[in-house]
């Protein structure tokens, strides 16, 4: 028999999720957006844990007509690693960019089921001449100092543009705007981080005009978490931390059925919960393991061996979280040896987790705060944890194999 792939949204669920009936979870965070939409907001999760999804989620309810809430946002999402601005002024002409063309893609969308809204607002595009004029009619004079160089904006420029966008917001039953920043730890890898964040902190802290229609939530991993500035007033200092987790036992299994009913394939509840027990309710991993699932049910092959292939899929995305090449933002030294102690008890407090580390509690508390980032471990209360995805456990204990053989 002919062997294919399925094709499926969001490149396979590999990228994403941009439409509201394929997202499942995050219920929390989206109401705390939709309640005070105007905090400035850090949210930090690791690869693939579904931090932009997260972040799309946010952007469509803050745009659907149908949400009674007092104070709307505007949402503006800018990702960064794609962005990658140049400097201070090149950030503040992004931003002002990103939103006047989200304003203008707006605008165009025809007022019809709040999917199809969404999918429309998504699928507008709207060129930089946009931007160029409206800052034109502002009298505001670009930064360019030739030709190919990227467009920048003092202080002063951003502020008139800025309160100018947002009283046209006003007239489309919006209070203000809120950023999504997507890939924030670009910035902190910047010469200029320190001037971004005592920046933006500043418009939070002292720009009376400013403060009271901007909303913040940036995105990141541990770059982000543990980012010092050298000098000025940090962000952190005001903002509210989100760690993303793993999804809920029953919204992963909404998801599972979901998909389930998309191809048209039954699965049993021994299989269900197989599914939950091996992805540890990673959202990634769970999507991954449906799609080998539902490939061989569709060639009409027995789906053998079915571990040792997810271990082979995840083996680079295992490597990054475990850090075995040493790259920045992952796991380290601290977090594998607390990781070790929890595959070895199963469960355990940071108090417990410090007695078999020889870590103090706060070494501890801060490594668990990194691996449960990952979605890899699972916080049970306020002080519990356990192992969260046994694949990646089973991929741990297979690579020590490995290396004691050699």
């Amino acid at each position: 028999m002919q062997n294919f792939v399925r094709e499926r949204p969001f490149d396979n669920f590999r990228v994403a999720i941009t439409d509201p009936s394929h997202f499942f979870g995050r219920s929390e965070l989206i109401n705390t957006m939709l309640k005070s939409p105007f905090q400035v907001r850090i949210l930090l999760g690791g690869r693939r844990l579904g931090k932009t999804s997260a972040l799309r989620a946010v952007e469509w309810n803050l745009l659907n007509p149908n949400t009674n809430y007092p104070r709307r946002a505007f949402p503006v999402l800018i990702n960064l690693q794609l962005e990658q601005p140049k400097d201070l002024d090149n950030l503040r002409y992004l931003l002002i960019a990103r939103f006047r063309e989200a304003i203008e893609r707006w605008r165009d969308v025809p007022l019809t089921e709040f999917r199809q809204m969404y999918r429309e607002f998504l699928s507008q595009i709207k060129s930089g001449e946009v931007t160029l004029s409206f800052l034109k009619q502002l009298n505001i004079k670009l930064n360019i100092n030739n030709p190919d160089s990227e467009r920048r904006l003092n202080n002063d420029s951003f502020r008139l543009a800025f309160l100018k966008t947002t009283e046209e917001l006003r007239k489309l039953n919006f209070q203000g705007v809120c950023f999504l920043i997507d890939g924030a730890e670009f910035i902190v890898r910047q010469n200029w981080a320190t001037d971004a964040w005592s920046y933006l902190r500043g418009l939070k802290d002292t720009d009376t005009a400013i403060k009271p229609c901007l909303g913040l939530l940036l995105s990141g991993y541990r770059d982000l978490k543990e980012y010092q500035q050298r000098v000025g007033s940090p962000l952190l200092n005001i903002a509210e931390i989100e760690w993303l987790a793993p999804l809920r036992d029953n919204e992963t299994k909404e998801l599972i059925r979901d998909r389930a009913e998309q191809e048209k394939i039954s699965l049993s509840e021994e299989k269900i919960t197989s599914l939950i027990e091996w992805s540890g309710c990673h959202p990634y991993l769970t999507q991954q393991a449906l799609n080998i699932i539902f490939d061989s049910n569709h060639q009409q092959q027995i789906c053998a061996n079915l571990i040792d292939k997810l271990l082979q899929h995840h083996d680079k995305d295992f490597s990054a979280w475990w850090n075995a090449e040493h790259l920045s933002g992952c796991f380290g030294e601290d977090e594998r040896k607390v990781y070790y102690a929890l595959v070895q008890h199963h469960k355990g407090t940071p108090q417990d987790l410090a007695q078999y580390t020889g870590f103090s509690r706060v070494k501890v508390a801060d490594a668990l705060e990194v691996i449960a980032g990952t979605g890899v471990i699972r916080q049970l209360d306020d002080e519990s944890y356990t192992l969260g995805s046994r694949l990646f456990e089973e991929w741990v204990t297979q690579q020590d194999v490995v290396n004691l053989k050699t």
